[in-house]
């Protein structure tokens, strides 16, 4: 809630809730006694409303806004200072027009009293101020703590997001160097896919969201590379919807799980590696046959993890991992 809208709120409820005693004694009968309260005005109680709702008014205005003009080193002082000013200014004040209304009346109230009413109240009004500061307070730290939290990630996922594993830049120029000597036609066609793999990279750093169809183009790249040096042994099916090619995913999610069942799998003649990208309940799903390598795979389990953390920050979804004897097994979310 907008904290001065609060602040209304709080002064309207508190200069009629110290009020409630002189409003029953106006609109009650003589009977209930107390014959100094029976002997008010409805003008006489509306002046004490309104000068109950300013000094609540004030009091919290200088206490949730006021203090923040003042430099830290001098907070304190201001408080104290400040929220003795005010009361002194409105006891006195109010006591100089009761004096003027009670002049002809031998029924005038205790300025004790009074006095005591206005003590109680700013005291009421200082714990108030205080939690609400406090809440506040929390509130900002929560906000910038996430919104420090975001930038983290986003500076994050700009450096993770727009790289290719260098071992595929590697592989691929030795792959190209065997294709130069072997048929110049195919290294052609493998450095115009190659070039525009890189070329999509650069043109979509700046991007965190791109189109279905987009991400597919440049994963029909990214795989035709791969072939190159696996042949017939890697084999890929898509099979997507074309109403659902213009839904969005983050960049390069499908070429980081494609790489990801490349580096973790065997890929041979005797076993070939079979990866499926198809469509399913608004998600797309990348399946491998799971045929773990024999050798050593270095793994830091960070890459799944961070495809996940772009999903949750960008579109507020998860994706969801399952593998059985068979198969492993990635849906991601498409918006």
């Amino acid at each position: 809630m907008n904290t001065n809208k609060l602040i209304l709120i709080i002064a309207v409820s508190f200069s009629l809730l110290v009020s409630i005693p002189r409003i029953i004694f106006l609109f009650g009968s003589e009977e209930q006694g107390l014959i100094s309260l029976m002997e008010v005005s409805i003008g006489d109680t509306v002046f004490r409303i309104f000068m109950l709702f300013s000094f609540c008014y004030v009091v919290l205005k200088f206490n949730l806004n006021g203090l923040q003009m003042f430099g830290t080193k001098f907070q304190g002082l201001a408080f104290i200072a400040g929220n003795l000013l005010i009361l002194l200014l409105w006891i006195l004040f109010f006591e100089l027009v009761n004096d003027v209304i009670y002049s002809i009346n031998e029924y005038s109230i205790n300025p004790r009293l009074n006095r005591f009413v206005y003590l109680f109240v700013i005291l009421m009004l200082l714990v108030i101020s205080r939690a609400i500061k406090l809440n506040n307070q929390s509130k900002l730290d929560a906000i910038e703590k996430e919104q420090l939290k975001q930038q983290s990630l986003q500076n994050e996922l700009a450096a993770l997001k727009n790289q290719v594993n260098p071992h595929f830049l590697f592989n691929s120029l030795n792959s190209l160097s065997l294709l130069v000597r072997e048929d110049q036609k195919a290294a052609g066609k493998f450095i115009n896919k190659l070039s525009f793999l890189y070329r999509y990279i650069l043109q979509s750093k700046d991007q965190d969201l791109v189109t279905v169809k987009e991400e597919l183009k440049f994963l029909e790249s990214y795989v035709h590379l791969i072939k190159e040096r696996y042949r017939s042994n890697f084999i890929v099916n898509v099979n997507i919807d074309e109403k659902l090619l213009q839904k969005k995913i983050p960049t390069l999610a499908l070429q980081l799980l494609m790489e990801n069942a490349v580096k973790h799998n065997e890929i041979s003649s005797d076993k070939p590696l079979y990866v499926d990208v198809y469509d399913e309940n608004d998600h797309l799903v990348v399946k491998n046959k799971l045929q773990k390598r024999t050798g050593h795979v270095e793994s830091t389990n960070t890459g799944l993890s961070n495809l996940n953390t772009r999903f949750k920050l960008h579109v507020n979804k998860e994706i969801e991992i399952s593998k059985d004897d068979e198969n492993f097994v990635v849906k991601i979310p498409i918006v």
